[in-house]
């Protein structure tokens, strides 16, 4: 292949023009450009057979105006600057937050109209504990006096002077006293732990939402 007598100094002057309209670019955004009109142009060039200036002139002409390649590669990169649309988080999800551990029923049913949870964490905000503060103030105490807490009783059999002849227990009173304590512990961890899992529950549904706002709406 012969190349055309101006070639060098056709694609020089071209790359030149070039490098000059992307000086507004980054440095590297700049040279890889450079590189791959480069390489493009040198591809082009293998193409022709006993290439003329003429044909050289029209493969530039082919590649682009160096004003408006820059042009495009200045578009490319403020696109890329612009943040797309973000997740607005409205009423519905502040009260959500607000009531599930306040006042469940409410709070429960915005949780599960609103777009920001998904399934597990609306499962989680419903059953965790189910009812909110609502089951543990009204509710726990009533299910407590009908029973679920420890019972048992004693029989104590006295001789005249008030010494113990015979004591006989039944239910929670029968275990041993190390029994008792470690069930009475429990008791007391459980209620500790209804305390504070709505609160719990409430900063967890606020987690997840704010990662949600953050997502870029689809």
């Amino acid at each position: 292949m012969m190349s055309a007598p101006h070639a060098d100094q056709l694609v020089s002057d071209y790359l030149g023009r070039l490098d000059s309209a992307l000086a507004g670019l980054p440095k590297a955004r700049r040279e890889e450009i450079l590189d791959e009109i480069t390489n493009h142009i040198a591809e082009e060039r293998s193409r022709l057979h006993d290439e003329s200036d003429a044909d050289l002139r029209n493969l530039l002409d082919r590649v682009g105006d160096p004003a408006e390649v820059a042009g495009a590669a200045g578009d490319e990169i403020d696109e890329a600057r612009i943040p797309g649309p973000t997740r607005r988080i409205g009423p519905v999800e502040i009260l959500a937050l607000v009531l599930t551990p306040l006042f469940w029923p409410v709070g429960v049913i915005l949780l599960w109209l609103s777009p920001a949870w998904k399934l597990r964490d609306r499962l989680i905000g419903t059953l965790l504990p189910p009812g909110g503060y609502i089951f543990i103030f009204f509710f726990l105490p009533l299910i407590l006096i009908g029973g679920l807490q420890p019972s048992g009783s004693c029989m104590t059999v006295s001789d005249s002077q008030g010494r113990v002849i015979q004591q006989s227990c039944t239910g929670f009173e029968a275990l041993p006293t190390w029994q008792q304590d470690i069930l009475q512990a429990a008791v007391l961890g459980l209620l500790a732990l209804l305390l504070v899992l709505p609160v719990l529950t409430a900063i967890y549904l606020a987690w997840r939402l704010r990662k949600w706002s953050a997502e870029p709406a689809v």
